[in-house]
């Protein structure tokens, strides 16, 4: 099982590798950048739980692409680290006056940096901040979001996806499968946000295979569409040609053969005009 994503945005080859290493042996998925517009567009398509950034970019500061990653939705919930050569205490000041999660001096040890995030994002996990499979947020950012969502203007909309029969899934061939189907879902859902969302989008995950997407009544249809057209996509890989031919997994059980269903995507839009909506229960119900 994967600790998490983390992304590195850091201009120095040397220092990316110092990194990279320990992170991967510790099983972490880690993404890099050399630049401020690379990385927080690599932020944005991969939802990173972490991110380390270096605070002298070639093309704009760490301490702004921070601010930049804690202004939108998508990144908002990810532990925010600032490295910088030498511990000069505005350098703390700054970083930590930015919401910025921890500051760290250059040079390091990588692997106490390995370790630190790995607690980071395992507290975060075990206080229901955010989902340890998917990397979103979950549990308690979710229903934090709908609250504000329910205080907000008549210009929302929201988006359910569920991916339906993922037990009969792991039934067939296993936990690990799920993980990987469910990572690859995060993925289609990122990559839609990034061509038809906007920055302030929210995604979310209320475990079960079901998944919550809060954008505008402007982009909600177009951005539903190509949603379900990338989910869709990303799981063809989850099933073989000949299950997906015949429209079922084949599962034998102590003798006993059994035919279980593909997964399937389902989508809802809901928005004010469903409601009236009084509480996060009212909307969670209209999602299905």
């Amino acid at each position: 099982m994967s600790e998490g994503k983390v992304v590195i945005i850091e201009p120095d080859p040397i220092i990316i590798e110092m990194l990279q290493g320990p992170f991967q042996e510790a099983n972490f998925e880690v993404g890099a950048a050399t630049s401020a517009a690379e990385g927080l567009a690599l932020c944005r398509r991969t939802i990173p739980q972490a991110v380390l950034v270096d605070a002298h970019l070639p093309d704009m500061d760490g301490f702004q692409v921070c601010k930049q990653l804690r202004a939108t939705t998508r990144t908002q919930h990810a532990h925010l680290v600032i490295m910088a050569r030498g511990a000069k205490r505005e350098h703390r000041l700054a970083a930590l006056g930015l919401g910025t999660d921890d500051f760290i001096g250059i040079p390091f040890d990588p692997d106490e940096v390995t370790l630190r995030i790995r607690n980071a994002l395992r507290r975060a996990a075990a206080e229901n901040l955010t989902d340890p499979v998917t990397g979103l947020p979950s549990g308690r950012l979710v229903r934090k979001r709908l609250r504000d969502l329910l205080r907000e203007g008549p210009d929302w909309a929201l988006i359910g996806v569920t991916l339906r029969y993922l037990n009969a899934y792991e039934s067939s061939h296993g936990f690990f499968a799920v993980q990987d189907a469910l990572a690859a879902v995060v993925q289609g859902m990122s990559d839609a946000v990034e061509r038809s969302g906007g920055r302030e989008d929210f995604l979310g995950y209320s475990g079960g295979g079901r998944f919550l997407v809060v954008t505008t009544a402007e982009r909600v249809d177009e951005l539903a569409r190509e949603m379900q057209a990338n989910i869709e996509a990303k799981l063809q890989p989850y099933h073989t040609p000949e299950e997906r031919q015949q429209g079922y997994v084949t599962l034998n059980d102590r003798g006993e053969e059994h035919r279980l269903p593909l997964i399937e995507v389902a989508i809802r839009k809901v928005a004010p005009a469903d409601g009236p909506f009084y509480d996060i229960r009212s909307l969670t119900e209209a999602l299905g």
